[in-house]
């Protein structure tokens, strides 16, 4: 019976020790910078491992009255690109925190 509540204590101290390891790598997901490229580097788009977009480069020769839908679809590519790279910083980031588990979100 006393064995039961140990594991359960063991349990809640691994429960909070992750929480808190997660909100550390949270934190450090704010600062981190990915950048996505499009159009052989003429568009970059910087963002935060929270997929927050920070910035928007566009080579000043691309733009022009007769580019504008191929330029659209440049910089759409370029945002998906540095999204799918926070992504993938994130997942790696938290499950080192998570042991492997496959955290919903995440």
């Amino acid at each position: 019976m006393f064995d039961g509540l140990k594991d359960m204590g063991k349990l809640m101290k691994q429960a909070k020790e992750m929480k808190e390891k997660m909100k550390h790598v949270q934190e450090k997901l704010k600062k981190l910078k990915v950048t996505g490229k499009a159009e052989g580097g003429k568009i970059e788009v910087v963002m935060t491992g929270e997929l927050e977009c920070i910035s928007i480069t566009i080579d000043p020769g691309l733009v022009s009255a007769n580019q504008t839908v191929s330029l659209q679809k440049a910089l759409l590519k370029a945002v998906n690109d540095a999204a799918s790279q926070a992504k993938n910083l994130a997942t790696s980031e938290l499950s080192d925190i998570s042991g492997g588990l496959n955290l919903p979100g995440f």
